[in-house]
């Protein structure tokens, strides 16, 4: 299941906990959440979903999603901003499909990992999104997809003014969609209408996505 170097790598982790905690003070969940990072992170098993990595270690899938966010959390929390391009990335993807008609966009989120940190950003746009009866199976729209993005980047307002100059070459519909006297929502929505093709919404996720 572990390579050599792999396997070394996690003795010598499993020696750095016992001698920095003593071998009294570890917990049973201490030694799980250590040797399941090791684990899920070989070159083995680090493609696997959820169903074939319970399978393999023989724990539910429960289980799994438990094991992948805490592990996660204490020996190497995700870089959100990373995480938020790759789904971002994930769902211009699904766009480019030759059978995608064009508004809400649905992906699978299996890694809960992947699903704190797109939730936390969602958070921070004081916005809502809707997932399927599972809540694995995320439904949105580009355009608050973009309106997320923008929430997670400095000066979000700065930036984006950048991606409307780049997006709308005429100058007065430059100056309608940044109209002063609009709030930041309103202006997204305007830019919305602007662009509102499925190429003109792939090209403000991949403008907004280049931010992250």
């Amino acid at each position: 299941m572990l390579t050599d170097k792999e396997a070394t790598s996690l003795g010598l982790a499993l020696d750095a906990l016992i001698s920095e905690r003593g071998l009294g003070a570890i917990s049973k969940k201490d030694y799980e959440l250590l040797v399941f990072h090791h684990l899920a992170n070989s070159q083995a098993l680090q493609a696997s979903g959820n169903y074939a990595l319970a399978n393999t270690l023989k724990v539910t899938e429960t289980k799994i999603k438990s094991l992948r966010l805490e592990s996660s959390i204490r020996h190497m929390p995700a870089n959100h901003k990373a995480v938020l391009g790759s789904i971002v990335q994930r769902i211009i993807d699904e766009m480019h499909k030759p059978d995608f008609t064009g508004g809400v966009v649905s992906i699978t989120l299996e890694n809960p990992i992947d699903r704190r940190e797109f939730e936390h950003a969602v958070k921070m746009a004081k916005h809502s999104v809707e997932y399927g009866i599972n809540r694995e199976i995320l439904k949105i729209d580009a355009l608050a997809l973009f309106e997320i993005i923008l929430a997670n980047v400095e000066q979000p307002e700065a930036r984006f003014k950048e991606i409307v100059q780049a997006c709308i070459k005429t100058k007065a519909k430059q100056q309608d969609v940044l109209d002063k006297s609009l709030t930041f929502r309103q202006k997204i929505n305007k830019l919305g209408e602007e662009l509102s093709s499925n190429e003109g919404a792939v090209s403000l996720l991949a403008a907004a996505a280049g931010l992250l």
